[in-house]
């Protein structure tokens, strides 16, 4: 198949963006939509409220508050607020257990073995950073043969749901762990707080604009460049013309 850089929408990179890209030296992905869809087996919604049915018995009244909570990193975020330490080192190891279950049924974003394998073949260092758990960005990674392209994977600080992205720590740690600048990287992600952590890292962003309504949600945040698919980037224009 013969992607061309053309997405859902036609949007093709302007050239001075091209050109911009062409000169970074490292990659970096969010791990839940630019890789894959880790939820696509276990969905998140009832993972969330897994959590919640486990605080019930301590904290009845964060249980309620978070009935109707879908988003299980939100539960966490939320909990951390008011639980004392150790329940919240209990909730994210069951988190964490979860996120390592629902990888073994996360469906593959679409250009994303291909633009792995394509930066670091053109000698990008390529990394992770991700709000998932390292556990499981890993386990995926070996399972998917994608972890000999990937030289590091920065994800949630265990217990430490403050440090998440749309904070720009994790994307600070991991320029830090790369030894480079912000100018010389950038990261492609696919959600508001994504485009926002890379702002405040003055990382380059990417915004994956792959489901509706993304695209207006990303641009109104900053994203820099916009792409209904990954096939758009031109690592991997490159790749299909070389």
């Amino acid at each position: 198949m013969d992607h061309r850089g053309l997405g859902a929408g036609g949007i093709v990179i302007r050239s001075g963006q091209s050109r911009e890209l062409a000169a970074k030296e490292l990659l970096l992905l969010d791990f839940d939509g630019p890789v894959c869809s880790v939820f696509a087996g276990y969905p998140a919604p009832d993972i969330a409220q897994e959590l919640v049915a486990f605080t019930e018995g301590f904290a009845p009244d964060l249980a309620k508050q978070l009935g109707g909570e879908t988003d299980p990193m939100q539960v966490l975020s939320t909990a951390a607020m008011t639980l004392p330490r150790q329940r919240v080192i209990e909730l994210d190891e069951r988190l964490r257990r979860a996120e390592v279950l629902a990888v073994e049924t996360a469906t593959l974003t679409s250009g994303a073995s291909e633009l792995i394998n394509a930066a670091y073949g053109r000698g990008l260092s390529v990394g992770i950073v991700s709000n998932n758990s390292e556990p499981s960005i890993t386990k995926y990674l070996k399972r998917n043969g994608l972890d000999s392209m990937v030289a590091r994977v920065l994800g949630r600080p265990f217990a430490h749901p403050e440090s998440m992205k749309p904070k720009p720590f994790l994307l600070e740690q991991a320029l830090a762990s790369f030894k480079t600048t912000a100018a010389k990287a950038c990261f492609v992600g696919d959600s508001v707080t994504d485009i926002e952590a890379g702002k405040a890292a003055a990382i380059m962003t990417i915004g994956l604009a792959n489901k509706a309504g993304k695209r207006q949600r990303l641009a109104a945040v900053g994203a820099e460049i916009l792409v209904d698919e990954l096939w758009e980037l031109p690592w991997l224009i490159d790749a299909q013309e070389s």
